[in-house]
């Protein structure tokens, strides 16, 4: 219950203080609350609104996701499952592009997800409000003190607001807004550019194909999400990092769909696509936490614990490893001091050292342009046609990574699969 102390709100009795409302904050507030502990969520936005990356979740995310009891929210928020992915590319034709059936790695799951974000970000919240949560929308300026007995204080309704928790939960995204404020510091790397908008109107594109490929200057995405909708991605060289700023942006984004790779030169894409949102452009950052993201009273989750390069696909999968595992602690008994958590950074860190390693193999694969990398890629594919098990990283998407073959990591993997020589 608020209290008012001065000019200060004060809130008492709350276990669990979770700052950031996205897919692993509102999966967080859903499970605690469920499992009987005082949650209280504070998200920024006075109401989800769409922010274009994390729309695509792999089959092992969605385990994740049934283990935490919020599958419904991607249901009910309009998830599309898409059953096969085609890897186009102008070093082959069309006709000769591989296709692979998605729906056979993850048994009871089917294949992954794509889906409106913000949508299933609200009804997450809500789930945990059912539950018995308290979901602050529009909490601003929110600051987290670390310690034994952490605080956190925000503003809301044009008051100051001080919550006393037993224990913090970061998950504020890449802003790393938690993570910075407790003295948890990322080094990052940019290996490209990426930009995404979703898009209706794509009726003559087959709605249970996902489309990825590279051509020219641009690494392509179609992920479809249902009755024409899709959300378009492409990815492009640091250097033209401003190549879609100005108000023809997306006119030029989608033109840029107009692809030889594609079996009708991507015409079902570019001739019938209209915005239905807003386009947005990123460099794509892969992230490494200097500090440990475990500390008296805070833990942080999600990408504000560190991330692989987006073009893996794996961050909101990774998001629900997080959440699963640090709510594991939490209900499962009273000690939530960091020895408790250290099983999480053990697996999180192995886990991520597969990522950050199977994410570099697919960008220097698929997000570098030019002749040289046209060849690379096609002395990659005469490799994986020759040896199924060239092709390892690429179970990345699907499976956990723990559960892809060991030699899939070695450096002599990475010579093998970029030698000069097919």
């Amino acid at each position: 219950m608020g209290e008012v102390a001065g000019m200060t709100v004060e809130h008492s009795g709350v276990d669990v203080v979770v700052v950031g409302g996205g897919i692993a904050g509102a999966s967080a507030a859903a499970y605690l609350s469920a499992n009987g502990l005082s949650v209280m969520v504070l998200e920024k936005q006075e109401t989800y609104e769409d922010i274009v990356r994390g729309e695509w979740i792999a089959p092992w995310g969605l385990r994740e996701a049934q283990t935490l009891g919020v599958e419904d929210a991607f249901g009910l928020g309009g998830a599309w499952e898409i059953r096969e992915w085609t890897q186009w590319d102008e070093t082959v034709h069309p006709d000769e592009a591989e296709t692979v059936d998605m729906t056979r790695f993850v048994p009871g799951v089917g294949g992954p997800m794509s889906f409106p974000h913000h949508e299933v970000c609200a009804l997450m919240a809500e789930q945990a409000e059912d539950n018995g949560a308290v979901v602050v929308m529009g909490a601003q300026r929110a600051h987290v003190t670390a310690g034994t007995r952490p605080e956190v204080r925000y503003r809301h309704g044009g008051r100051e607001h001080l919550v006393k928790p037993r224990l913090v939960i970061g998950a504020t995204g890449r802003g790393c807004t938690v993570g910075r404020q407790v003295g948890v510091h990322m080094a990052t790397s940019v290996h490209h550019w990426g930009g995404g908008v979703r898009v209706t109107g794509l009726d003559d594109w087959p709605m249970d194909v996902q489309a990825m490929g590279t051509e020219d200057d641009k690494m392509f995405m179609v992920f479809p999400q249902g009755e024409g909708n899709a959300r378009l991605y492409i990815n492009f060289p640091t250097a033209n990092s401003r190549r879609y700023q100005g108000p023809e942006g997306e006119k030029r984004f989608i033109a840029d769909f107009e692809l030889r790779s594609l079996p009708d030169g991507g015409k079902s894409v570019y001739a019938a696509a209209r915005p239905i949102g807003p386009l947005k452009v990123w460099p794509s950052v892969s992230m490494f936490p200097e500090q440990p993201v475990v500390m008296d009273g805070v833990v942080l989750v999600g990408d504000e614990a560190g991330n692989a390069d987006t073009v893996l696909g794996t961050g909101l999968s990774c998001s629900l490893r997080d959440t699963r595992e640090v709510c594991e602690v939490l209900v499962g008994g009273d000690d939530w001091s960091p020895p408790a958590f250290e099983p999480y950074l053990a697996e999180r860190k192995f886990r991520m050292g597969r990522l950050h390693f199977g994410a570099d193999i697919i960008a220097r694969l698929h997000c570098e342009f030019g002749p040289e990398a046209a060849e690379r890629r096609r002395r990659a594919r005469a490799l994986m046609a020759e040896n199924f098990a060239a092709s390892v990283t690429g179970l990345l998407n699907m499976v956990p990574p723990e559960d892809v073959p060991d030699f899939g990591f070695s450096e002599f993997f990475a010579e093998r699969l970029f030698r000069e020589r097919a």
